[in-house]
């Protein structure tokens, strides 16, 4: 319940049915289709996610050290528990020991030695200093997995981008061509008129000018296209020569409303990794002191063992007068009085750690605020330009239908035409511009405030 009522919080986020895309008739919702001509293994954006978060490098080193940091955790669980230990030894005297007795050197001893003994001991006191360690270790592990969080949050707004940035080379490539098509259409009028003795061959020459302009940034926009598909494979760990593409639909440029700054900032707080791994930090420099100020306390450890001797002048103890067993158990009490004041500095320089990461926590704090705010504003100002752009697409090409109508009937010239032409040029580039933008700012408002992460791992569970 506590994830459903979360998620219906981050809709916005989720990028799914909240607003309207554009009318199949609006020219503007035509901009962004897919390449027709594009062959290959096709991938959604949420695939080309799934596959980097799988086969990512960053992924895997960051999963094993999350894994290095729960082994770290077993280990200091451990001192909770007493040490049983096993020892035993074999020795053989190559020449015995002498004792003098009397006038005469006495050999001493046996010529085979055997001992083994099982001794257990256990901390019962430390100044708190196994609990501590412990709850550091506790933390260590919750830091490793926020790391792995954050590199999934990287990772994910970085192949967001190159999807994106491949949808909005697709959509340049459309506007160019269209571009193209209405000047070689002109140029083709234009010639007509010059053979009917309407047009001059200056007027021919000019428009065939604007054509060769034009053709180039065609070009760039397909060679663009085929750039972001290759940085796609490169990050999804595919060979360059992999025939594998990014396919998608109006869903995927749909841009909901926002949330309010504050609803925001409160989400950055509680999920945004960076900022959780700088407060898990400031909780490791308070377990540190703790840690340094147990060396002033006394230790007291429960201790016993269990022994086995045996001596034989020849072979192995096969009689009882040949070997004994023996046990000890015992309280041991260390107390420490002065060490030249080792301890206290140790504390010192940990209580100077505990100040630096509370001021480096406020400072992230500071900086994921401005993110947050970064990236909202920049996606309201591209949902206005969004709205402010699509009719001038319209707008734009009923202008150009209605010169060529009067170019056609020698009411307006041909500059007129080339401006209309030119104007619906750039209505689509600002149009399609916008849109990318907002997308851009939203996949890093999504970043800003960590959802992607929590939504990547509700997606898994």
């Amino acid at each position: 319940m506590k994830r459903a009522s979360f998620l219906s919080g981050l809709l916005f986020l989720a990028c799914t049915v909240l607003s309207a895309a554009p009318a199949p008739t609006d020219p503007a919702s035509d901009l962004f289709k897919e390449r027709p001509e594009v062959e290959g293994e096709k991938i959604t954006i949420q695939q080309a996610i799934d596959i980097a978060l799988k086969d990512s490098y960053q992924i895997i080193n960051a999963t094993k050290t999350m894994q290095i940091y729960e082994q770290q955790l077993k280990e200091a669980n451990a001192s909770f528990y007493p040490t049983l230990s096993l020892d035993g030894s074999y020795s053989r005297a190559l020449k015995k020991g002498r004792m003098p007795i009397g006038e005469q050197l006495i050999e001493m001893g046996q010529n085979n030695t055997f001992t083994a003994s099982a001794g257990l001991n256990y901390v019962l006191w430390s100044g708190g200093q196994v609990r501590n360690n412990s709850k550091l270790a506790q933390v260590n592990a919750q830091t490793g997995l926020y790391q792995l969080k954050q590199m999934q949050s990287s990772v994910t707004r970085q192949v967001v981008t190159f999807c994106y940035d491949i949808i909005y080379a697709s959509a340049l490539i459309r506007v160019q061509e269209e571009y193209l098509d209405i000047a070689k259409q002109h140029l083709a009028e234009t010639k007509a008129r010059y053979r009917e003795g309407l047009s001059s061959n200056l007027d021919v020459l000019n428009q065939q000018v604007q054509v060769e302009n034009i053709e180039p940034q065609v070009m760039q926009a397909k060679k663009n296209f085929e750039l972001g598909n290759l940085y796609l494979r490169q990050i999804l760990n595919r060979d360059p020569e992999d025939p594998i593409y990014l396919t998608w639909t109006p869903a995927d440029l749909r841009v909901p409303p926002t949330p309010p700054l504050d609803d925001l900032y409160a989400l950055a707080v509680k999920y945004r990794p960076e900022l959780i791994i700088s407060k898990l930090a400031v909780d490791a420099a308070h377990y540190n002191i703790r840690i340094a100020k147990s060396g002033h306390s006394p230790i007291l450890s429960l201790n016993a063992d269990y022994s086995y001797n045996a001596y034989t002048e020849n072979g192995f103890p096969r009689h009882s007068n040949q070997y004994y067993w023996a046990s000890t158990a015992g309280i041991t009490l260390s107390i420490p009085l002065f060490e030249g004041f080792k301890i206290t500095s140790q504390v010192t320089q940990r209580e100077l750690a505990y100040e630096q990461a509370v001021a480096a926590y406020q400072n992230q704090l500071k900086n994921v605020r401005i993110e947050v705010k970064e990236a909202w504003l920049n996606l309201e100002e591209a949902k206005s330009r969004i709205e402010a752009t699509r009719g001038v697409v319209q707008q734009a090409r009923e202008n150009l239908n209605a010169q060529m109508l009067r170019y056609r009937n020698g009411l307006s010239s041909r500059l007129e035409l080339n401006d209309a032409t030119a104007n619906v040029n750039e209505s689509d580039l600002q149009y399609v511009q916008a849109v990318y933008d907002a997308v851009i700012a939203l996949s890093d408002l999504k970043y800003a405030v960590g959802a992607e992460v929590y939504l990547y791992e509700e997606k898994d569970n």
